[in-house]
């Protein structure tokens, strides 16, 4: 399970590193104001939940794997809908197509992230800490 985590926040990351660049140096001069703040704040929505999930694959020998498994699939789903949709839309300027009806995945998208959060939330106020044992070396 952390494996497949890690290789998620690892495409995510890159992806995000990756919009960020374009957005630094290709679209800043080719959108238009509101569309540059859209495009900005998709790629911190990617960047902050790619670092939740890095948090999220290492708690799962603390937490119910079923909450974890939550959080993970809420996030990746809202990054992809709500940071998603709204890389597509933004950039309509350069790539001349119409996504309007895929837009309306946006607040979808941003619903899942909330709704990831009070899962966190949630965990924590499930959480029940189990003190772990050492050996002793005899």
């Amino acid at each position: 399970m952390t494996k497949a985590y890690l290789i998620t926040v690892g495409i995510l990351g890159f992806f995000g590193m990756i919009m960020s660049a374009l957005g630094a140096h290709v679209m800043y001069d080719n959108l238009n104001p509101n569309h540059l703040h859209a495009y900005d704040i998709a790629v911190q929505v990617l960047m902050f939940h790619t670092l939740a999930l890095l948090a999220v694959a290492f708690m799962n020998r603390y937490v119910h794997r079923s909450y974890i498994k939550s959080i993970y699939f809420l996030f990746v789903f809202g990054v992809a809908f709500f940071s998603g949709t709204i890389f597509l839309t933004s950039t309509v300027e350069l790539t001349k197509m119409s996504f309007g009806a895929l837009s309306k995945l946006t607040p979808v998208g941003g619903i899942l992230l909330m709704i990831g959060w009070l899962v966190v939330m949630w965990t924590g106020v499930t959480y029940e800490h189990h003190k772990r044992r050492h050996r002793s070396g005899e």
